[in-house]
């Protein structure tokens, strides 16, 4: 999972350069999937906000906080595939 987040997050940095927008579906989907199971715990509900950030960026909207999102995806893949 630590490895499709980050390539969730390197997904939504290339958005921003109007690149990968066909595989960006894929990690909106698998990112609500992923929450979905265990929707109260905060992780899952920020995952959700990412989902959100990347059908935002698929159609152009990139803000700042989207940046957030990035720094979030990121550092959630490298803690999970670094640290056991």
């Amino acid at each position: 999972m630590g490895l499709l987040d980050l390539l969730a997050g390197i997904n939504l940095i290339l958005l921003r350069f109007g690149l990968a927008e066909s595989t960006a579906w894929f990690f909106v989907v698998y990112l609500i999937i992923k929450s979905l199971p265990f929707l109260p715990d905060i992780t899952s509900f920020i995952d959700i906000i990412a989902a959100i950030f990347i059908i935002m960026a698929i159609f152009g909207i990139f803000q700042a906080l989207t940046w957030i999102m990035v720094i979030w995806l990121l550092q959630k893949s490298i803690l999970s595939l670094f640290i056991k």
